[in-house]
């Protein structure tokens, strides 16, 4: 034995001893007003100053506005190699698997370095690393670069003005602001940074993916129109799910939001989702939420990161997004959960219905210019059948998915002003909500496919106290103003509720203004799903706007950004459910709330920890609408039931679930709610 051991020693010393092929790069530092701060890689700029205490957290109070600066200012990061012990080979290669902004890469060896540019976020970059380097530095430019001086991104770089800056570099669209989330552009690393012995290959395609089942979308011209069904396995199914963005402002692979991925999207499926659409304006999701949705047989839609604007067909971008198609077609399409590639979200909507043609004055070339690069990028000159095998994103999509899965040019195929939007393809209907119609009008604006559409609500007074200093609890205070994005939201929504249920925030306290908010968004988005289930086979999927938020904010979101399930992802569980009875639904739309008679709420509550959970059971002694259940004080999460009737006599027993599974539950006592109370408080 002895023996065998001293000859297997020499082999485990140089085992031991061995070079490793992939080394990770970790330990970074930034720059600040001249002094190094240490840096998280993967993450963000924002993240790190934060981290260090130089910038307050941007969302909580009005603290977005104060850190504008931050995207102003040129940022460097630096990496020592002379400790490492780095890979053996000839060459090593450096890979950035993500640069968030304009970015200088500077190698030094000695005295000289090499100098590398890079300018898309949503691709991988590597480059040979010298011999001797020993120092590693990322410098970022600052994204006014693109709209200094006289209409520079208009005219200076590309010659035809544009409806938006953010078509002229390739970074998340939403970052720079939207109407749900804040404005905080952002550079930084990321996504993983490594030295490798061989550089990653460019030009692999997978050969077989395993997958459960076939599905296949279908778009068929018939008596209405053109029809947008998925089948799988040769038979039609009903999609029902949400649009999806980003659940982060800064959305780095971390372990927070790794919770924040499996909160949401368990939810989903408990809530009877089938289908998510990851929407064009946020992030080519991380391997992580495809993993999850694999595991969890949720199928996805998922769109090119194009949303909302035009872009230009200049050699340069044109080269860069065709990289950025190919390496990220090559890298989501081993997951069998994706069903459908998507060219763009509403760049076609945007060139047809908003006024740019008449806003910008191009002359007939620049029009015809403008609409060779969407047809050059997304396949424009197709949309009438919606497919295309010649743009730039369809070969990415035929060349790099082994399955070929579809691929279509634009989402939706008409916009909401057009007749067609509801014979032909998919629909985003805004008419409720942008037009302020009535929740009524989704009977009549039902498509062949529902893409989009929703209704606003706030958070619950629970999760706004997260965010919110005590003396801002009120609906135009400083820090609410700061968390409604959209110009006329807190208009929109009290003009439905006016309808609905008789009263507004000016009539109400914000606790109960934020309650019925959500009681007013369960109501007409469940319309419009309830609307849209009913009218099958003429309509065949319903992915309402939207599932998450990527900060705290008043949004037309169903789980708010702590995790909290508003009262819509209730009635989603309900609709979406494979037992939904819709003669009970037609009986709960034929009359407003404020037209129902409403009791003193009477009732008894009792809690108490069953196997670790707390459990709460309410008995009605009056007839109870909209009945909300919470802890106090208040513990991020939801019950298995929540926002329920309840007749005289009934009882619902509901289970508490809380975001963080070690959170101290034994406690905490229980809080209700009902519409009864506030109906009768007018």
């Amino acid at each position: 034995m002895k023996r065998i051991f001293f000859l297997l020693f020499p082999l485990l010393l140089a085992a031991c001893t061995q070079k490793p092929e992939h080394v990770e790069l970790t330990d970074w530092q930034f720059e600040y007003n001249g002094q190094w701060y240490p840096a998280t890689v993967p993450g963000f700029i924002h993240t790190d100053l934060i981290a260090n205490d130089i910038i307050p957290d941007p969302f909580l109070a009005t603290n977005e506005d104060s850190v504008q600066w931050v995207s102003k200012e040129y940022w460097t990061y630096r990496a020592d190699l002379s400790k490492l012990t780095l890979p053996q080979g000839d060459t090593l290669w450096v890979v950035f698997e993500g640069l968030a902004g304009d970015a200088l890469i500077n190698l030094f060896y000695g005295e000289k370095s090499h100098v590398w540019t890079e300018d898309n976020m949503f691709c991988q970059y590597s480059m040979p690393l010298p011999a001797g380097c020993d120092r590693i530095e990322v410098t970022f430019f600052p994204w006014e670069w693109y709209i200094q001086g006289n209409d520079y991104y208009n005219y200076g770089y590309y010659g035809i003005p544009l409806p938006d800056y953010r078509a002229m570099n390739r970074v998340a669209p939403y970052q720079y602001g939207w109407d749900w989330g804040p404005k905080l552009p952002t550079y930084g690393i990321w996504k993983q940074v490594y030295i490798t012995n061989s550089r990653p290959s460019r030009n692999s395609r997978l050969s077989r993916i395993s997958r459960k089942s076939t599905v296949e979308l279908r778009q068929e011209k018939d008596s209405i129109g053109q029809s947008f069904t998925f089948y799988r396995d040769g038979k039609p199914i009903f999609i029902k799910g949400a649009n999806w963005i980003p659940v982060h402002s800064f959305p780095t692979d971390n372990n927070a939001n790794r919770d924040r991925y499996r909160l949401l999207l368990t939810s989903a499926k408990e809530a009877g989702f089938n289908m998510l659409r990851v929407w064009g304006g946020g992030i080519y999701e991380h391997d992580y939420f495809f993993d999850l949705c694999d595991s969890l047989d949720l199928m996805v839609w998922m769109d090119f990161n194009f949303s909302t604007m035009l872009y230009p067909d200049s050699p340069e971008m044109l080269e860069s997004i065709k990289e950025e198609a190919y390496q990220n077609v090559r890298r989501i399409a081993k997951h069998p959960c994706v069903v459908l590639w998507c060219g763009n979200n509403e760049v076609k909507n945007g060139w047809e219905d908003w006024g740019w043609q008449e806003a910008y004055h191009w002359t007939p070339e620049q029009r015809t210019r403008l609409e060779k690069a969407m047809d050059t990028i997304f396949g424009y000159y197709s949309t009438s059948s919606n497919y295309s095998s010649y743009s730039i994103l369809a070969q990415a999509v035929r060349d790099c998915d082994p399955l070929h899965r579809p691929y279509i040019t634009t989402s939706p195929l008409y916009g909401w002003g057009h007749t067609e939007c509801v014979t032909h393809g998919d629909s985003h209907y805004w008419g409720v909500w942008w037009g302020e119609e009535p929740f009524e009008k989704y009977a009549e604006k039902t498509g062949r496919f529902m893409s989009e559409y929703g209704f606003q609500s706030y958070p619950m007074i629970s999760t706004i106290r997260q965010f919110c200093p005590e003396d801002q609890l009120y609906i135009d205070s400083p820090t609410l103003r700061s968390h409604q994005k959209h110009p006329r939201g807190v208009a929109i929504i009290d003009k439905a509720m006016q309808q609905y249920y008789g009263f507004d925030s000016k009539s109400l306290s914000l606790e109960d203004f934020c309650y019925v908010s959500q009681l007013l968004q369960a109501w007409g988005t469940g319309y419009g799903i309830f609307q849209h289930i009913k009218q099958q086979p003429h309509c065949m999927g319903t992915l309402y706007w939207q599932l998450n938020d990527c900060w705290p904010v008043a949004s037309w979101s169903s789980i708010d950004y702590y995790g909290n399930w508003k009262a819509l992802h209730y009635r989603v569980k309900e609709l979406y459910s494979e037992k939904v009875n819709l003669q009970l639904w037609e009986e709960y739309y034929s009359i407003y709330p404020k037209t129902r008679k409403y009791e003193k709420p009477d009732y008894k509550i009792v809690s108490k920890i069953e196997n670790g959970k707390l459990v709460v059971t309410i008995s009605a002694e009056s007839d109870l609408y909209d009945v909300y259940i919470d802890t106090e004080p208040h513990i991020n999460g939801h019950f298995d039931k929540n926002f329920f009737n309840l007749k005289k006599g009934e009882k619902a027993i509901a289970t508490f679930l809380p975001v963080n599974e070690n959170a101290e539950i034994k406690k905490v006592a229980i809080s209700v709610k009902t519409l009864n109370e506030v109906m009768l408080s007018r």
